[in-house]
């Protein structure tokens, strides 16, 4: 009656107009927001901030379009649009770009390959965790320091 071996296959997410999400999201598929977001955003597909959709995240997508408000930074490795009524607050990481007459985006950007955004990634995690050696580091010499004082 079951079947064990079902596919699972993507669905598009939609977060319409008067909704709320907070916390973090990872998509196979599509999404696209209308109402309003904040947290972090990782999607496989394309994500779509629409006219009225407004993001306080971190986005990483195969493709953006932006034709509402995104306030933090973006990866895409694909194309990032910034629609005529779209604006973004942040820096990007972008394969390729365009912004249409109208647009806004306030913040750096760097245009590179998949695997240069890629290898950033894995770049600036090394650096993370190194700072984060150094911190423990220190708390213990604090503590050493304590005990012996």
């Amino acid at each position: 009656m079951f079947r064990d071996n079902k596919k699972l296959t993507g669905t598009d997410t939609l977060i319409g107009q008067g909704s709320s999400f907070e916390g973090t999201i990872h998509i196979e598929a599509n999404l696209r927001v209308e109402g309003q977001i904040k947290g972090t955003i990782s999607s496989k597909g394309e994500v779509v901030i629409g006219e009225y959709g407004i993001a306080h995240s971190d986005i990483e997508a195969n493709s953006l379009t932006i034709a509402g408000h995104v306030i933090g930074d973006v990866k895409v490795f694909g194309r990032l649009i910034i629609t005529s009524s779209g604006s973004l607050e942040g820096n990007a990481q972008v394969q390729s770009i365009v912004v249409q007459e109208g647009g806004t985006l306030n913040g750096l950007c760097q245009m590179l390959t998949e695997q240069e955004i890629k290898q950033k990634d894995k770049a600036n995690a090394g650096k993370q965790e190194q700072a984060k050696g150094k911190e423990a580091l220190t708390e213990e010499e604090k503590k050493k320091a304590r005990q012996a004082g």
